[in-house]
């Protein structure tokens, strides 16, 4: 090699033609292109050419050549030709048998070249050109062809896809293509194949840079997907549907032997009931009361009220470790968003055979209490039972009852009423707090008709049947602790409420609305599980387990199954292990399910919210919001609760308005993909009355 000489190089990119600049004892300088340099080993010449050029003129002049002889040259009829002998040929052997003795410098580069370009039919080792066998060739030929197909129905798809549409009849690949857009619009970058959906979406022609967000509205367009579609739910790994082992385990469970069992104790002269929302159908707990004259012989103190709670015996209708034992401990609890309701147990458990329906007789396990006029309890004993519904009150109804002294249950509910605000002062004074927040409950009659109704979660029903269960899960947890049972007890450090709002501006009225529950909540600390007893000073008890929601809580199966059998057998059935295992499980899970469901209740109450404004755009009542400041920082949007609406959002206000303070909101926009609402501050505008 000299100066001058053209050569054509092993680079990172593959073959390239060269022009020598200077040789070294084991390297040479290269010119690779206008101003652009490189020293390569020796080694990396491949071929010297012998055709010398002055200048990068010359140069590309030469490769244009080379290219166009490349484009014409025919590797398949050279492999043929030396395809039956498995042995490696030099590169001036090949070059030889295809251009003949007299090639030139061109033709010889043209078929490096195309060796280089195209590893088809030969290996490049160290000795040579290896010819490929024959199957080897035709495997790659037929996969090429598999992926020449796979790109053409690609772009069949995202031509159909950007004109809102999709195939009538999907390919295996195509079909693979839509998972992967789906799986992306889920997941985004936590998806494992993000990398070829959004290959795929980049082709797309977009009006915003979230590939994410083009992957969700593309399938909403060509129907693959709802406009409302709980993407939620495919990002939690959430199924909706049960296995056929648990749909069938479902069915052939029977309460048979369980209301035939000798050793449960027959209440069915009691007649509890239940209370529960009016579309509610897994019912999982009923009530009782008798009113009593009994004198407790130690105290002398008379036993008013005898409370029955008497929750379904699900963890003894689902057998142990059975199919829809493990469907429950995976699902770990019902799923309740507005637009469905995603149940832990097959609904011939959890709407039927466990559910307490009126009527119908069904195992379960009851504490009953004997309790004075003060809300104090006497004794208490807890036991495996057979109990029938007498009526399913909803929460209206039964509020109802409870002042209308012509109802049939206004004797039973008025005073169980009583015993209720009784047992809450007992807690109070112990040190609960109680703070009660309104509840929305959404409801959707059709992807365009939402309705939102907000309840206070203090009404008297809502309230009395709250205070049984807090009493039942603190007895519960007391017979735990007394028998040394092993149990996942709820704790909780009871809250600072002194100086609330002590770091407040001057002149902030607290009140005893929305800003004064803000703060007041902001000093809870997050209950913990644990092994141990400890008290729960938010609700001011000393000791609580969670044990009444068994068809719609895994954790409260397991502890209702936990109790019954150690009653029955005078020892647990699951050892601390188990039990913190699947209190370990349960509050990871639980948390992000609470998660899940926040996030839909926010995006059901902004299409409600985005509903209204469309209907009536020239309407300001539709978009027009009172709210109470929470909480205003400098240089900061500040958090607010809309005054109609348990709902919290956040505007930029002047600085000079205080928390505690009523602003006028305008709902400027609603962005249903981020779940964002943006309000505006409108001091003009006339408050909504």
């Amino acid at each position: 090699m000299k100066p001058g000489e053209l050569v054509a190089a092993r680079m990172s990119g593959g073959i390239t033609i060269a022009r020598v600049v200077n040789v070294e004892a084991s390297r040479v300088r290269i010119a690779v292109r206008r101003r652009k340099e490189a020293r390569l080993p020796s080694e990396r010449i491949v071929l010297a050419t012998q055709v010398f050029a002055d200048g990068d003129e010359q140069v590309a002049a030469f490769r244009q050549q080379s290219e166009g002889i490349a484009s014409d040259v025919d590797i398949a009829e050279l492999w043929e030709v030396v395809s039956d002998e498995h042995t490696a040929w030099k590169f001036s052997e090949l070059a030889e048998l295809y251009w003949g003795s007299e090639a030139d410098a061109a033709q010889q580069v043209a078929l490096l070249l195309c060796l280089d370009r195209d590893s088809l039919y030969f290996e490049d080792g160290k000795a040579g050109y290896t010819p490929r066998a024959p199957s080897a060739v035709e495997e790659t030929l037929s996969r090429r062809r598999r992926q020449e197909q796979q790109a053409a129905e690609a772009d069949d798809l995202l031509a159909c896809l950007e004109h809102g549409e999709l195939l009538p009849t999907l390919t295996a690949h195509q079909q693979m293509l839509v998972s992967s857009i789906r799986e992306f619009a889920a997941h985004g970058d936590d998806y494992t194949r993000s990398a070829l959906a959004k290959s795929l979406l980049d082709k797309m022609e977009r009006k915003s840079g979230n590939l994410q967000r083009l992957a969700f509205d593309s399938l909403v367009s060509c129907g693959a997907l709802a406009a409302d579609e709980p993407i939620e739910l495919m990002r939690d790994d959430i199924a909706e549907a049960f296995s056929d082992d648990a749909l069938s385990a479902a069915e052939s469970v029977s309460e048979t032997e369980l209301l035939d069992d000798p050793d449960r104790i027959d209440m069915t002269h009691l007649r509890p009931f239940t209370i529960d929302d009016a579309d509610t159908q897994d019912r999982d707990d009923a009530l009782s009361l008798e009113l009593r004259g009994d004198t407790d012989a130690n105290s002398d103190t008379a036993a008013k009220y005898r409370l029955g709670v008497h929750i379904t015996d699900a963890g003894a209708l689902i057998p142990q470790g059975g199919v829809l034992d493990e469907t429950a401990d995976l699902r770990m609890a019902s799923l309740y968003i507005p637009d469905r309701k995603i149940p832990m147990l097959p609904t011939a458990v959890s709407h039927n055979k466990g559910s307490l329906e009126a009527g119908m007789r069904r195992a379960a396990l009851s504490l009953i209490a004997d309790i004075d006029a003060d809300g104090s309890v006497l004794r208490y004993e807890v036991n495996p039972s057979v109990i029938v519904s007498d009526r399913a009150l909803s929460y209206d109804e039964a509020n109802t009852a409870i002042t209308d002294a012509t109802h049939d249950y206004h004797a039973t509910l008025s005073a169980l009423h009583t015993l209720t605000e009784a047992l809450k002062r007992q807690r109070e004074l112990a040190g609960a707090v109680n703070i009660d927040r309104a509840e929305m409950l959404i409801k959707i009659v059709s992807p365009d008709d939402v309705q939102v109704r907000v309840v206070q979660r203090d009404s008297a029903a809502r309230q009395m049947v709250a205070e049984c269960m807090v009493l039942c899960n603190t007895l519960l947890a007391s017979f735990c602790r007394d028998h040394d049972v092993p149990a996942s007890y709820r704790s909780q450090q009871a809250p600072d409420l002194s100086e609330l709002g002590a770091d407040l501006p001057p002149g902030v009225e607290i009140g005893d609305g929305a800003l004064k529950q803000y703060l007041m909540l902001r000093r809870f600390a997050p209950a913990q599980s644990g092994n141990t007893a400890a008290p729960h000073g938010g609700l001011g008890v000393p000791a609580y387990i969670q044990a009444t929601s068994p068809l719609r809580r895994y954790p409260d199966m397991v502890m209702q199954r936990q109790i019954a059998h150690y009653i029955r057998h005078g020892e647990p059935l699951y050892s601390v292990d188990d039990i913190t295992s699947v209190a370990g499980r349960a509050d990871v899970q639980l948390r992000a399910m609470g998660k899940l469901e926040d996030e839909r209740r926010r995006y059901w109450l902004l299409k409600y919210f985005k509903l209204q404004m469309e209907r009536a755009p020239d309407d300001d009542a539709a978009a027009t919001f009172k709210a109470t400041v929470l909480d205003n920082q400098p240089r900061r949007s500040a958090l607010l609760e809309l005054a109609d609406y348990p709902f919290r959002v956040r505007a930029r206000l002047p600085d000079n308005i205080l928390p505690g303070a009523t602003v006028t909101l305008r709902l400027h926009s609603v962005d249903l993909w981020e779940k964002r609402a943006n309000f505006i501050h409108a001091p003009d505008e006339v408050p909504v009355p």
